[in-house]
């Protein structure tokens, strides 16, 4: 398919011809909301520019396929991997369970994307139904080393894949980790850029949703 759109490609640093992997079909995610609260205008601006962008595609022809998660469970409140899980920091606040702030504020969500004509993804998954495949995945980069456990949790370990700073075009010395009041650095890192993949009970003793750790 001849087109002429044309995309800023974050890993060139250049403006570039837009050509799909497969001929006439595009593939898109769009990273869902956490539905602990209402959205806000600036949580919107991002499904918008993702609506426009689908619509167009499908405007030029394209066969366009675009799946959304629904983050309910796992999203903590510090950019460090600490703090609470904002669904049970949500549920704290309003009485209920995590299962009922996330359906109402799902709701809400879309309620409010409709208000803005967008246009609801393909495909729509919640992050608690795909469990098994986040532990599936846990277990394999554990098994081949990408992983591993320190006290009692599991993170990724950044040192293994050697192109992980490629889309900042920054080095790891020019990452400053720590620099916020409320940033905390982890002491069962093994490098201060790696991430937690599954926290076990010992992180939150009260969490209303459990699974069996990897």
């Amino acid at each position: 398919m001849e087109n002429k759109l044309s995309f800023y490609n974050t890993l060139t640093r250049k403006v570039e011809k837009f050509v799909p992997n497969v001929d006439g079909k595009v593939a898109m995610y769009t990273c869902g909301p956490t539905v602990y609260h209402f959205a806000h205008i600036g949580n919107l601006r991002s499904y918008i520019m993702e609506d426009i962008l689908e619509k167009t595609l499908r405007y030029i022809g394209y066969d366009v396929k675009r799946v959304m998660n629904i983050t309910d469970v796992g999203h903590l409140s510090s950019d460090a991997d600490t703090g609470e899980d904002k669904m049970l920091k949500g549920a704290k606040r309003e009485h209920k369970t995590v299962m009922e702030i996330a359906k109402f504020y799902t709701d809400a969500f879309f309620k409010d994307c409709g208000k803005l004509n967008i246009k609801t993804p393909d495909v729509v998954e919640p992050a608690t139904n795909c469990i098994p495949e986040f532990i599936h995945m846990i277990t394999v980069l554990l098994e081949k080393g990408y992983a591993y456990e320190a006290g009692g949790n599991i993170y990724f370990d950044t040192s293994k894949l050697k192109d992980y700073y490629v889309f900042s075009s920054q080095s790891e010395k020019e990452l400053m980790v720590g620099v916020r009041d409320d940033v905390d650095e982890d002491e069962n890192k093994k490098n201060k850029s790696d991430f937690v993949l599954w926290f076990t009970k010992s992180k939150f003793d009260d969490q209303e949703l459990k699974w069996d750790s990897p």
